[in-house]
């Protein structure tokens, strides 16, 4: 969880959709070009230190040049270690005077850091420290350690501090340098004494004199130690107050000790963190086409019945096709009503949507009839009110065709077949796409999905249905509608006449999720919309898919692509919103990931569920995995008794409708017996008006959502 909180602070600071990944890395890691910072997996009790060092980063992130500067002749032979310690103090700095919160991170960062001995400053005098040392700590540290500097070096200190751009921390590294060079590298003019010179002169006072060949170590000055610090550049040398003599004035130690030890408190091993994206999936491999599919189905049909030789079998299934168009005729002017309701409830919205957005305008032309008000009224001019235009729509259905539908698949397409219906009679374009793993199943060892790391794994033998569309003319529309009522008798019925490549199967319902990514925007360019709405339709939740890495075993020669269980440590990344979510190894919180992820990559499209469920324990089991409080639990059940439907919100879909499998079967239609006594007469009204009274709502409230 800290990783996740640290990961949005980094996007709020870096003020932009970074990448925030967490992975078992040693050290942070930004990427310039693809804007991805990659921080590690600290293992720190202190949250403050977390803090600094994730600000840290996202200085680097916002305010380091990523030109390659050591290939440029003005800062040719400065140290990498050098520019890292001026740099590193003025991002800092920057970061602090950009949000002024963050000083009180910083310093209580590097309090805890220098408590715990990060910079490795146990039991050391300071004044020993290199220059770069003791300026890296005084940026870091300030007051808590006591740092001295000569004079010359207080200038290159002030020079750090003042650097606001890249090249002026450069330019602070390549002063430090510089210095340093003067102090330990002797003008060959001066190597040997001349005899007139009878002790040293002011110029040897600053720069040591190192031993020449065949010197024998005795004083030659008035005291051996001041001898031995003029030959010696690295003994310690006052001046000014300040230290300047060095073991090695080009280290940078505190920087390393505190690199080696944060590498250390790197979780390398204990937790690794995965990052998967959505893959891009071909539509041409996933979606088979409307006209393919009924041209399949139809041909099959007419191969069984030619196959046929027992004449009465084929009278027998005559009679059942003849009785499965007569009841598709019979919904089709049963469910007029209805389709006609959700026209007027549609047409009204969108009026009611468009005079709620009206604006009021003067024409600039005098109005004649108030003329005569002009003494006290200003707006003598004439109005006119402007209705701003509507949005065309779109519908995009996705049907499940898993195994487990064959027994509410007639009661589901009842509900899809008002819908398109509906959209129809509105002009509105849509497409059903049904999600199978069986119409790919023998061809898909041949023509493979390509697999792409680090994406969540796609079967190869997945594919979607386009078992209808509004892009053919009517009667190929309603043909089409006749063969799929003819498929879902089939299976109620087990009427043992179904095509192989139409079989039920099973739940790709996060495949198809995952495949609206293409199909969504698609469907928008083909049509022409600006609002997209989709609709799911399916009676429970699919399996966990896997996720793609690559990796090469110990016996193989090359790298593959493999597939690995996907955690509570993976992450779900999109590069396209910048969005990082954690993923979930339980079916219902992942899917609920996958449609947040869907709906922040397309905001304008809003997308609705339709769940099928027993009327027996369904509802309960429904309640405890999606609803947690116990208000919204006991309302739903209570619409539950009523109208055997209740919505539920937040969970993925933007409404969810929960609807009794029992009750979509209902037909609206008041039909009783001649001889019916009262008691039947009642239980028919009654039946009658609950099954309209469950439709009209779960229709108002679709309407209100696509209007």
């Amino acid at each position: 969880m800290l990783h996740e909180v640290k990961g949005k602070l980094a996007k709020l600071l870096a003020t932009e959709n970074l990448i925030i990944e967490h992975r078992a890395v040693e050290t942070a890691q930004f990427d310039v070009v693809r804007r991805v910072l990659t921080l590690p997996i600290w293992k720190f009790r202190s949250i403050d230190v977390y803090d600094l060092l994730v600000a840290h980063e996202v200085g680097h992130a916002l305010f380091t040049d990523p030109r390659d500067w050591s290939k440029e002749d003005k800062w040719r032979g400065v140290p990498q270690n050098f520019v890292n310690i001026t740099e590193d103090a003025r991002i800092e700095k920057l970061m602090k005077r950009k949000y002024a919160g963050l000083s009180k991170s910083f310093y209580r960062g590097y309090s805890d850091l220098h408590d715990e001995d990060f910079f490795d400053l146990a039991d050391e005098d300071l004044d020993t420290f290199s220059l770069p040392d003791r300026i890296n700590l005084y940026f870091k540290l300030g007051s808590r350690v006591k740092i001295n500097f000569s004079a010359v070096e207080q200038g290159i200190v002030d020079a750090v501090d003042k650097a606001e751009s890249f090249d002026d921390a450069l330019e602070a590294a390549r002063l430090m340098n510089d210095l340093i060079k003067q102090e330990y590298e002797v003008p060959e003019a001066q190597q040997v004494p001349t005899p007139s010179q009878s002790g040293p002169t002011e110029q040897d006072k600053k720069e040591p004199i190192p031993p020449q060949e065949g010197d024998d170590g005795e004083n030659k000055g008035n005291d051996g130690e001041e001898s031995e610090q003029q030959n010696n550049p690295e003994s310690p040398k006052e001046e000014d107050g300040g230290a300047q003599g060095k073991r090695d004035d080009n280290e940078t130690r505190t920087a390393e000790s505190l690199e080696n030890k944060l590498k250390q408190m790197a979780q390398s091993e204990d937790l690794d963190l995965a990052y998967v994206s959505v893959p891009k999936i071909s539509l041409n491999h996933v979606v088979i086409p409307a006209t393919e599919i009924h041209d399949y189905a139809e041909g099959a049909w007419k191969d069984y019945y030619d196959r046929l030789a027992n004449e009465d079998v084929v009278h027998w299934y005559k009679e059942r096709i003849a009785h499965v168009e007569t009841d598709y005729l019979k919904f089709k002017k049963d469910a007029a009503k209805e389709v006609n309701y959700l026209v007027k409830e549609f047409e009204c919205r969108k009026s009611a949507a468009a005079y709620s957005r009206a604006s009021v305008s003067r024409t600039g032309v005098l109005d004649c009839s108030k003329l005569h008000t002009y003494k006290y009224n200003e707006d003598l001019f004439k109005k006119v009110t402007v209705l701003p235009e509507g949005k065309n729509h779109g519908l995009v259905f996705v049907l499940d065709w898993s195994g487990s539908m064959a027994d509410v698949l007639m009661s589901t397409l009842k509900q899809l077949y008002n819908l398109i219906w509906f959209c129809r009679k509105v002009g509105i374009p849509y497409d059903v796409y049904a999600f199978t793993s069986e119409w790919n199943y023998k061809s898909c060892r041949l023509n493979p999905i390509d697999k792409v790391e680090d994406t969540i794994h796609v079967a190869d033998d997945f594919s979607m249905l386009n078992l209808l569309t509004s892009k053919v003319n009517n009667a190929t529309a309603e043909q089409h509608m006749k063969n799929i009522w003819k498929l879902a008798s089939s299976f109620r019925d087990h009427l043992g006449m179904t095509p192989p490549l139409l079989y039920l199967s099973g739940t790709p319902l996060n495949e198809a999720i995952i495949s609206l990514h293409e199909i969504l925007p698609d469907f928008k360019k083909r049509n022409g919309v600006e609002k997209v709405n989709c609709v799911v339709l399916t009676d429970g939740e699919a399996q966990v898919p896997s996720r793609t890495v690559r990796l090469r075993r110990q016996w193989e020669e090359e790298d593959n692509i493999r597939n690995r269980r996907i955690t509570d440590n993976t992450f779900l990344r999109n590069r396209k919103t910048g969005e990082i979510r954690r993923l979930s190894p339980y079916y219902s919180e992942f899917t609920k990931t996958l449609l947040d992820d869907l709906k922040a990559s397309f905001p304008g499209i809003n997308v609705i569920g339709f769940r099928i469920i027993s009327s027996g324990t369904g509802c309960n089991s429904m309640l405890n995995q999606y609803v947690t409080s116990y208000d919204a639990k006991e309302k739903a059940r209570i619409s539950w008794r009523k109208e055997k439907t209740f919505t539920i919100k937040d969970v993925g879909y933007d409404s969810y409708f929960v609807l009794a499998d029992s009750a979509l079967d209902n037909s609206t239609e008041f039909e009783v017996k001649v001889d019916a006594t009262k008691t039947q007469i009642r239980n028919a009204f009654k039946k009658s008006l609950g099954s309209k009274k469950m439709n009209k709502r779960v229709l108002n409230e679709f309407v209100a959502l696509v209007a």
